[in-house]
Parts: C-alpha cells; structure tokens; sequence
C-alpha cells in the first residue's frame, strides 16, 4: 500500500511540474496547512471524549453500564471476567457516540486480556483469535454509532450547513453493518474451535 501511495504522490508532483510548475509548492503548503487543522480538530474532539470515558470510569459508570449490557455481552462474546466486560461496554459506548479512536484503547486492552485468559487457561492454538476477539474487532470496525461526533465536529469544522443531518443516515448504515457483522462472526464462529 505504501508502494501506491509513493507512485501516486510522485506521478501527481510529476505532472504538475510539467503542466502547471508554479502550483507545486502554493499546493503542497496549503495541503500540509489542511492536514495540521485536521489533526488539530481531531485531537481536540478525542481527548474531550477520552476524558469523558476515564470520568465515566472513575465514577463507576462502565461498571454500571457492563452489568446493563451483561446480557448482550454474554450473547455475543460468552463468560467473560468482569474487566473484559466492563472494557467492551466501554469500547462499544464509545462507538455508538462516534468516538472510535476512544474506544479503540478499550478495545486493545480487552483483547489482550482475553488472551492473557486464554495463555492461563492453557486454551489450544492461542496463536488465532478466539472468536470473542474477532466479535470484538468486527464491532469497533462496524461501530454502531447513534450519535457520529467525529464525523459532525469535522463537518463543523469545514462549514457545513447541516452536519446533524447525519445523524439518521449514519445510525442506518452501522446498525446494518453491525447485524451483519455480529452475524457472520456467529455463523463461521459456531464452525470454528478456537
């Protein structure tokens, strides 16, 4: 992928040498300009909601909230100790308020103590995801979102006249994804042993 993205970028500085010299660096300045704006919009929103998610920690609320979602949690990953429990609800919070690159911490460290499980349980062939740490990774790629902050904090950011009106759209799409998702990840889980 790397290899594409170097052709690319050499092919298009290359043409615009020679078709219009003159725009190569006006060009490349105010695209490292957007690129700083974009990040620096990013950062903000990420850490407003990571530390939304450590206060909801701190006060108990992922607990709260893991023994709420215990049953659907039960359904799609089996037994889990209660860390890995209350880490996927917060992964999966996260998710459904649009704030993927705050959920996916949770989700890591979840997965890693899922394994760590598996390593002390002497589980066979630890060297493939179990299927609860491939149900878990379809989730944070489907991540259901009711309300996207990312997407409307960028679309803000750029003057967009509506950017709640993604808000149905995008709920749509990923509940749909999700399902799918969840059900394949449950149909080819069931075959597998791990």
């Amino acid at each position: 992928m790397a290899v594409i993205f170097f052709v690319m970028v050499v092919a298009s500085i290359t043409w615009m040498l020679f078709t219009d010299p003159s725009s190569v660096l006006s060009v490349a300045l105010a695209a490292s300009t957007s690129g700083v704006q974009l990040t620096l919009t990013l950062a903000a929103i990420y850490i407003v909601w990571m530390a939304i998610i450590q206060v909801a920690i701190d006060a108990g609320l992922v607990d709260a909230l893991a023994r709420f979602m215990s049953p659907a949690i039960d359904w799609l990953f089996g037994k889990q100790s209660k860390q890995v429990r209350g880490l996927i609800a917060t992964n999966i919070s996260a998710n459904m308020l649009g704030a993927g690159a705050a959920a996916t911490p949770a989700a890591i460290q979840a997965i890693e103590l899922m394994q760590k499980e598996r390593i002390s349980a002497r589980a066979p062939d630890i060297s493939r995801a179990s299927t609860p740490m491939v149900m878990l990774f379809v989730l944070s790629a489907t991540s259901m979102q009711i309300l996207p902050t990312t997407v409307i904090g960028i679309l803000e950011k750029y003057g967009a006249q509506d950017a709640s009106s993604i808000i149905l759209p995008t709920f749509i799409v990923s509940t749909v994804t999700t399902l799918i998702g969840v059900l394949f990840v449950k149909v080819f889980g069931a075959t597998r042993k791990v």
